[in-house]
């Protein structure tokens, strides 16, 4: 059975081992090279001819930025996950990866008590993003997830009936996860500034990430965009000084 060809990018020898343990351990999945920087990582994609690349952000001689940039340059569809830390610095370089072509990126587990329990959850947040990425490039059969039950649909004759007038719009509402920051980076600055409904965007991010693409969208942005609190009402915007919240 083919398997997932993974080239693991770090400047840590801990990490690079803590990775191949977490991902040699999936039968579908196998580590076929690693390298310490950006610059051995470039001489090895033609050697191993991976699937995928892992990439850390921050290393010595050439960072995982501007390995991006070069990797991109020759191999534009080659799937390229970031593997950064948990950090104002490690985050900013994370959004700067997505614009730069980067498919997703998972952060380093940080606080986590043990070795064992870093790999598990290197496991349960990296493998599911490579299989989604790699699985048909590799010829893998990977099976959906479970879907909940769906309520039954109502008959024809039920929906035939009166329309409602649809009601008056008080919130607009985006969710977004993969590949949503380089969306939302599209979209947001498209609300004009007297934009009179407030609203609310949920995008998968730590802490962290949220604020700064919070910041990144409401530079670029006629509305102000500003990183949602627990327990924050969402009002319409004041009068010449629109509102947006992500969080």
């Amino acid at each position: 059975m083919a398997k997932i060809r993974i080239l693991v990018v770090d400047d840590s020898v801990v990490v690079r081992r803590m990775l191949a343990d977490a991902l040699n351990a999936d039968p579908q999945l196998e580590v076929v090279g690693a390298a310490a920087n950006g610059k051995i990582a470039l001489a090895r994609i033609p050697q191993v001819n991976p699937d995928v690349v892992i990439l850390d952000v921050e290393m010595p001689e050439m960072n995982g930025l501007e390995a991006l940039r070069s990797i991109r340059q020759t191999r534009l569809f080659l799937p390229v996950i970031m593997f950064s830390t948990v950090t104002q610095r490690g985050a900013a370089a994370t959004l700067d990866a997505l614009s730069l072509g980067a498919n997703d990126y998972v952060t380093k587990p940080a606080n986590v008590g043990s070795a064992h329990q870093a790999i598990e959850q290197i496991r349960a947040e990296l493998i599911p993003k490579i299989k989604m990425f790699c699985a048909k490039a590799a010829g893998l059969e990977i099976m959906p997830a479970p879907r909940p039950a769906l309520p039954a649909i109502p008959s024809a004759a039920r929906l035939a009936g009166p329309r409602r007038p649809a009601g008056r719009v008080e919130v607009v509402a985006i969710g977004v996860s993969t590949g949503g920051p380089n969306a939302l980076s599209e979209l947001v600055p498209e609300f004009p500034a007297d934009f009179s409904v407030p609203i609310v965007i949920v995008q998968h991010m730590p802490p962290v990430f949220t604020r700064l693409l919070a910041e990144r969208l409401g530079a670029k942005s006629q509305i102000t965009v500003e990183e949602g609190a627990p327990g924050q009402a969402v009002r319409p915007p004041p009068a010449q000084a629109p509102r947006g919240e992500a969080g």
